[in-house]
């Protein structure tokens, strides 16, 4: 008796398989697609806290009258430094609220001012 076609065990036996190697993988892209996230968050405020560091290198002026300034989103964004409507890609939510604090650190003996610069969520 020569039959084509497959036994009910080889099909199990390839469904069986089908499912193990989707376990495997399943988990393995989705920590890797919240990584990947949570990365592009991180860079998203690296790149605010550089256009602050912009705003600062063109406004010295303000930044001389007080130790400490908050310079917010709103201003950047006013003055052109980032785009209007940035969002965060793990959540996907408008950042609004968030600022870069920055923190006048220039000990006494040195020539040149410094700076501390620090994202900050809430403001």
């Amino acid at each position: 008796m020569n039959k084509k076609g497959f036994t009910l065990i080889e099909l199990l036996g390839v469904i069986v398989l089908l499912v193990l190697i989707a376990m495997i993988t399943i988990p393995v892209i989705s920590s890797g697609i919240k990584q990947g996230k949570e990365n592009a968050d991180r860079q998203i405020k690296e790149n605010i806290v550089l256009a602050a560091r912009n705003w600062a290198a063109d406004n010295k002026q303000t930044l001389v009258d007080s130790p400490t300034y908050k310079v917010t989103i709103a201003k950047l964004q006013n003055d052109g430094y980032i785009d209007k409507n940035i969002k965060l890609p793990s959540t996907d939510e408008v950042i609004t609220n968030a600022c870069v604090e920055i923190k006048d650190v220039t000990k006494a003996e040195a020539v040149k001012r410094q700076y501390e610069y620090t994202y900050q969520e809430n403001c």
